[in-house]
């Protein structure tokens, strides 16, 4: 995971929907689950994509707006899932 998702506080996970794993935008206030800590300890686009709560709003931007790291990082997670 990132330095900003161990500072603790209300998580949030912008990337695509991952069965078994994680659903976009999904808040965590006690801790990652396991299968998104995994996941995430395997995967750096992955792990770039759990974010403070307080920076979802400009994370939604950027992927609506195609732009920025946040947009990279969804991209190369959601092309994994195709595999």
């Amino acid at each position: 995971m990132n330095k900003k998702t161990k500072t603790g506080g209300s998580l949030v996970y912008c990337g695509p929907n991952i069965k078994g794993v994680a659903r976009q935008y999904t808040v965590y206030s006690n801790g990652l689950p396991q299968p998104l800590k995994e996941a995430a300890a395997a995967d750096k686009a992955l792990a770039g994509l759990i974010l403070p709560l307080a920076e979802l709003p400009d994370a939604m931007k950027k992927i609506r707006q195609k732009e920025g790291r946040i947009d990279t990082y969804y991209k190369r997670v959601l092309n994994a899932q195709k595999g």
